[in-house]
């Protein structure tokens, strides 16, 4: 993962049980150009799970919105 050079977003469910919350933390530590978004009350499933939330976060990432140095 450290590896990795590009922008990559992370979506994560905070009540994931396949992969729990730290994954998504131990990820992020490891990748240089990375943002996580953790979804409240959500499971593995974020796309359908939340998926109004997860459209708007994805396409706002998608489209350069994400970026915190403009």
């Amino acid at each position: 993962m450290d590896r990795i050079p590009h922008r990559t977003l992370l979506l994560w469910g905070r009540d994931d049980r396949t992969n729990p919350y730290e994954s998504g933390l131990f990820m992020l530590k490891r990748m240089a150009n990375a943002q996580l978004h953790v979804f409240p009350q959500c499971g593995h499933w974020v796309q359908f799970e939340q998926a109004q939330e997860f459209e708007s976060v994805l396409t706002g990432f998608l489209q350069g919105r994400d970026r915190r140095d403009d």
